[in-house]
């Protein structure tokens, strides 16, 4: 069986979730099948672990001579290499099915945001999401979908069939991590990292944290935030830039993200909506405490191993960055659930079930 997977994500220098997953499925798929052969399909050139694959491998460039097919790369490009050479199986690690695809297209949905939240989203962004990810869930063989919380979002707003959705999580990076970084750092802090775009609710996490300072003026903690620039990113800058109390780092490397998480006194997930939450488990695996929302899939995620609130309500995040910053024991029994709930993922375990998923498609 030939297996392609569109594998331009995973090949993004600046990985986020969606990215990151796209990543860390190859190398789960390339140590689980010496078998079926897998055409890994770029537009760009290939980051170096695109070269180290086993044989079974292949990485296919997809580009226009030297012009490496910026917009709807997956619409045009890739649908014309699914109408003249297609693969047995398609798997597109998000919610872009091509035009033309094989019958037996997988595609994984992480969330649906834009039907929630519309206005935190550009209009022909919105739109381009909203039909990509319609026109997927309507001719995908299967969805996959990264939460039980993001399936039934899909079955609501978007009619599928609930038994054509798989729910399968995330994992998160384990072992030893470099926790040596040459930024500057603040001596405390709580940490943030993740997009910078108002779905995030950074505003909201600011404007906690400055009421806790006001409370309890004997904290030095700062607030550490950490990420690249999303959408409609200016309210949320000009925020961050009004308070002398928030250190904001840009985009980091994958090293200085674990140093971060390694420092911080807590690690804080404020959105209004997620697909995943990846961040919780990292936070988790650097035995980080952790507070986060009360809705979508962080409860699913987090379990007994977070303090909740909602992200509406600026009193209960105060509160929650009180109650784990003045009490230690209680910080330290969610680093020890932390590690308990650390247990339920794996990238291991996404690979294997993606793996089944691919080759009974």
């Amino acid at each position: 069986m030939t297996i392609g997977i569109e594998a331009e994500r995973a090949n993004n220098p600046v990985k986020t979730g969606v990215e990151h997953y796209a990543k860390q499925l190859i190398l789960q798929l390339a140590q689980i099948d010496t078998t079926n052969q897998y055409i890994l399909y770029l537009r760009t050139k290939p980051e170096d672990w695109f070269l180290n694959l086993p044989k079974n491998f292949r990485v296919k460039i997809l580009g226009y001579g030297p012009v490496p097919f910026p917009y709807l790369w997956t619409q045009l490009r890739l649908s014309w290499e699914m109408l003249v050479n297609a693969p047995d199986v398609l798997f597109v690690p998000a919610a872009s099915l091509p035009m033309i695809h094989p019958k037996r297209s997988i595609i994984t949905v992480h969330d649906v945001a834009w039907r929630l939240y519309p206005e935190t989203f550009k209009t022909l962004k919105r739109w381009y999401l909203e039909f990509t990810t319609w026109f997927a869930c309507r001719f995908a063989y299967k969805v996959i979908a990264v939460s039980n919380a993001t399936k039934k979002d899909l079955v609501k707003y978007y009619k599928v069939d609930g038994s054509k959705v798989e729910v399968v999580y995330h994992g998160y990076e384990a072992g030893q991590h470099n926790t040596q970084t040459s930024l500057s750092l603040p001596e405390k802090y709580i940490v943030f990292i993740g997009t910078i775009q108002p779905r995030k609710n950074i505003i909201g996490l600011i404007d906690a944290f400055t009421e806790l300072k006001r409370d309890h003026p004997e904290l030095s903690h700062k607030l550490v935030i950490a990420g690249r620039v999303g959408w409609k990113p200016e309210e949320t800058l000009a925020k961050i830039r009004s308070n002398s109390d928030v250190v904001y780092l840009g985009h980091v490397s994958d090293d200085d993200r674990w140093a971060i998480l390694h420092r911080a006194t807590m690690y804080v997930l404020p959105s209004f909506y997620e697909g995943f939450g990846m961040p919780i488990l990292e936070a988790f695996s650097m035995h980080v405490p952790v507070a986060t929302a009360n809705v979508s899939s962080m409860p699913e995620v987090a379990g007994e191993a977070a303090v909740y609130f909602d992200p509406k309500n600026i009193t209960e995040i105060k509160k929650a960055l009180q109650d784990v910053l003045l009490d230690k024991s209680l910080a330290e029994r969610l680093v020890e659930k932390g590690d308990m709930r650390l247990q339920e993922f794996s990238w291991s375990s996404c690979g294997q079930q993606t793996h089944q998923i691919l080759i009974e498609a």
